[in-house]
Order: C-alpha cells, then structure tokens, then sequence
C-alpha cells in the first residue's frame, strides 16, 4: 500500500485488540497485499503491470485492489481468520523462559499438597502451536501430579496454530538449547519430526478462540495463568482490558505469568511480584491489603507463608539446563521438608522492576554457609570469578556478588555475561539507572544477547518509553530465532 490504510488497522484493533504498529513497519500492508495477491488472483490479469509477487511487498497494491479486499475481508469470516493466521506467526519453543515453568511445578505441587483432591488447572492464552501449555503439562508430571490431578486449557486466536499444536508434531526449531532429556522421556519420533506423548496431549484442551470474548464470560477459575508476550502487541485499552479478565479469572491465590517486557503493565494494574527471578509471576493483592504490603519492607519481616519464595533455578550457562532430567522434587516433598526442619530457601535475584529488594548486607551469607570452595581463591581466573559471582547472586548476596563480579569485569571487558550480571544485580537493588548502563554495554557487545534485550525493555516499559520497550522486544523475537540447536537453522515470526 502506498500509504497505510487506517481501516485495516482499526480492524485489527477491534479484531484482536493488536496494534499494528507493534508488528514491525508495513506488516499489516504486506498482510493485506499477499492474502489480496491470493483471493483478487483473477483480477490481476486485467492488469497486467501489476505482478503477484509485486502485491505481495504490499507497496504496489493498487487502489482497486484494496479496496475490492477490502469488501471481501469485511464480508468473508473465512478471510477475516485468513488474514489473522497471516499476522499472528508462532514464535515460542519448548520450555522457553523456564523459570516459569519450574515456579509453576513447585507452586502446582505444593497446592496439592495442601488441598489433596483438588484439580490444579492452567490455562495458556495465547498458545501458540502448543509448546507453552505441552511444557506446562511435561512439568507437573515430572514433579509427580497424576494426570487426572490437573487440566490445562489453551486458546489462540490463529486456526493454524491450533491445529498445530491438536497434531502434535514438532520440528527441530521447536527444541533449543542443551537440555533436551525431555524429548526423549515425552516424544516419539516421526518422519516429519517428533510426535508428543498421547499422555502429554491427553493433559492440554485446545480451543480456538479470540481472548477477550472467550474470557469475559468463561465460568472457570485458574490456579496459573500463562499470558506471555502478547500484551506488548496491544494498544493501551486492550492491555488494561485484557489484564481485568486475566485476573478475574485467578483463584485466590492464583499466579499469573507475563513476558519479561510486561512486568511494567501488571505493576499498573496493582498486580504484586511473586519475587520468583525470571520468571515473572504476579499475584492480585489479598483483600483489604495495598500492594505496597503484600511484601515485608525488608527482609527481617516474616514472608506470608503462602506467598514463600522458590528456589531459584540460575538462568546461567552453569545452571542445569531444566528438562533434562526430571528435576522437580515427588508431590509430598514440600511437606516431607517442612518435618525435617528444612529452613525456607532464600530469595535471590530479583529483576522484577519497581518492586523492593533486600539488600545483600541483610541476606544470608551463602558462600559462607557452602563453604569455602564455593569462592575464588585468591589469584583464581576471571572465569572462576564470574561463576562465583553468578552463584553468590542466585543465593541472594548481592554485594559478594557484585564484588566478583566487578572484579571480573577488569578483565572480561568483552565479555558480555558479565555486564548482564552486573545488570540484574543493580536491577534487583533498585538502582535502575545502573542497571540500564550494564544491559546497555552487554546488548552492545552482543547485539542478540535475548535476556539483556528483554530485562532492558522491560525497565524501558517502566520507565514509560514504551516505544523503546517495543523496539527491543522486536530485537529480543528475532535474537530468540536465533537460540535453535547448535547448527540447525531457524525459521518463523514474531510469537504474537
């Protein structure tokens, strides 16, 4: 199109509640141009200057053209789905952001745990072609649920993805990373790929279905909500509207998870962390208590037992990659813990921004209590430094931490882990400008660097540049194609 056309756009919005602008330039003009390519096919050749491939760019869609798909996309259900599929591109993996996923199989156990003979149900919206809610399911049955002991329900408003995600079949973009166990434990082979486990499908009920119709007036509460990467493509009204009926369908209790670039937009809405580090949990705020309560105001206070940290699982390349091997504890571990006198873990980093964290000074000093292999000796490799750094900030001794951390930085001044780390630890003591340097540096030395990319449109989106956050959650989607297995080529879209 020559000039982008307000009514496709505004369709859009009242459509999906996406704004087109979050797509990435010309999206919607390219859409528009490919599917009119498609279904005005026989009144290309009564132009015959005018090429298939040339509408298809969406610059050299004549006004006749969009005007005669126009009336057809208003008129036609089929071509109004048709378009959608044709915007909204799946983009996601399995166990992608994992933190969520392990917060969701300790937390799902523990309920049970304390409400034998209740149904934990989940619900994934948007979900894709189905490895969210595959990897919710792979994740309660390592922890021990019995698949009758929980439901997980997944909408997408893309018939395509649905129909993905109801086969079952996954190639190799769909498995990145080291950790890969799971594949075996879950999966069959196919000759189109891998086939998932009748058990594991058996466990997600797919619907296609828009999000905000199939919300208001849905009669079923969840204990989890996965929500991720989707709010960031809504305009301003869809957001607050689409995180209402989020919330209201949330069980007392209940959690929901959001991308890293959304954490601005539930804190706006009064939602309160559930310090989970990356995984980006938000509860709603008990009643009768303000969200500047719902936490103690430092560390000293009594946490609300329901509301007691996780463990965290580093989101470090010395951490162990999750799914592969079962990892999480059987169902009666928390209750077995808590006879033994186990003390609660302790909270470490958290990257949730314009929530409190405690100072480092006031946390329990964890290389101290590992012993002393834990710590570089004196004269030790910056490498050694670094890894003693990461493992001080995931026990929460943040200014150890920082300290080795800095001290690596000396002589990893290349390296870009460094700054990351440097990055989260400010960002966890509430010193965003700090923060925003550190990231800053790490995307520079690595421009794909996914998790520096997300945690600082995520402090952009706080700090109001929401054109900024949008910009770098494009960069983060296409750093992210970039993650498949070692040597394997990648393929897809923005995950919409």
């Amino acid at each position: 199109m020559r000039q982008a056309d307000p009514r496709f756009a505004a369709w859009l919005l009242e459509e999906t509640g996406i704004d087109a602008e979050s797509l990435g330039a010309n999206a919607l003009a390219r859409a528009v141009g490919a599917r009119a390519a498609v279904t005005l096919e026989v009144h290309a050749d009564l132009h015959p200057a005018v090429t298939r491939k040339a509408w298809m760019s969406g610059a050299a869609l004549p006004d006749w053209a969009r005007e005669a798909y126009w009336q057809r996309l208003t008129s036609t259900p089929a071509e109004r789905q048709a378009l959608i599929d044709a915007l909204v591109v799946p983009e996601t993996w399995f166990f992608r952001e994992r933190e969520a996923f392990a917060a969701l199989a300790r937390l799902g156990a523990k309920r049970l745990a304390a409400q034998p003979g209740d149904v934990l149900r989940v619900l994934s919206v948007p979900c894709s072609s189905g490895e969210e809610p595959y990897s919710a399911a792979m994740a309660l049955l390592d922890a021990g649920l019995a698949p009758e002991q929980f439901a997980i329900d997944a909408i997408d408003i893309s018939g395509q993805s649905i129909a993905a995600a109801a086969r079952g079949v996954y190639g190799r973009n769909a498995f990145r990373g080291d950790g890969l166990a799971f594949r075996e434990r879950y999966f069959e082979a196919a000759p189109d790929g891998w086939r998932i486990a009748a058990s594991v499908r058996r466990a997600v009920t797919f619907e296609r279905a828009n999000l905000f119709e199939w919300l208001a007036p849905h009669p079923v509460r969840y204990d989890f909500i996965f929500c991720r990467n989707v709010l960031i493509y809504f305009d301003r009204a869809s957001q607050d509207r689409a995180i209402d009926l989020l919330r209201a369908r949330l069980t007392a209790g209940g959690m929901i998870f959001v991308g890293p670039a959304e954490t601005g937009l539930m804190m706006r809405h009064e939602m309160v962390s559930a310090y989970i580090p990356l995984a980006f949990g938000f509860r709603a705020p008990e009643p009768g208590a303000t969200a500047d309560h719902q936490y103690p105001a430092s560390p000293s206070a009594a946490v609300p037992p329901a509301l007691t940290p996780l463990p965290v699982i580093a989101a470090t390349a010395a951490a162990p990659a999750f799914g592969s091997a079962p990892v999480f504890v059987p169902l009666d571990a928390p209750l077995a813990a808590a006879a033994r006198g186990s003390a609660p873990s302790r909270l470490s980093l958290r990257p949730l921004h314009g929530a409190p964290a405690p100072r480092a000074a006031a946390v329990v000093n964890a290389h101290a209590a590992r012993g002393p292999s834990t710590v570089a000796a004196p004269g030790a490799t910056p490498e050694a430094a670094l890894a003693d750094a990461r493992r001080l900030a995931d026990a929460g001794a943040l200014d150890e931490a920082e300290r080795l951390a800095t001290q690596a930085a000396q002589a990893l001044t290349q390296n870009a882990g460094t700054w990351y780390l440097l990055g989260l630890i400010a960002d966890a003591q509430g010193r965003a400008a700090e923060a925003l340097a550190h990231y800053r540096k790490a995307i520079y030395l690595e421009p794909s660097h996914y998790e520096a990319l997300t945690h600082l449109a995520a402090l952009l989106e706080v700090q109001g540049d929401a054109e900024g956050a949008r910009r770098l959650m494009r960069r983060a989607q296409r750093a992210g194609q970039e993650v498949a297995p070692r040597g394997e080529p990648d393929a897809g879209g923005p995950h919409v």
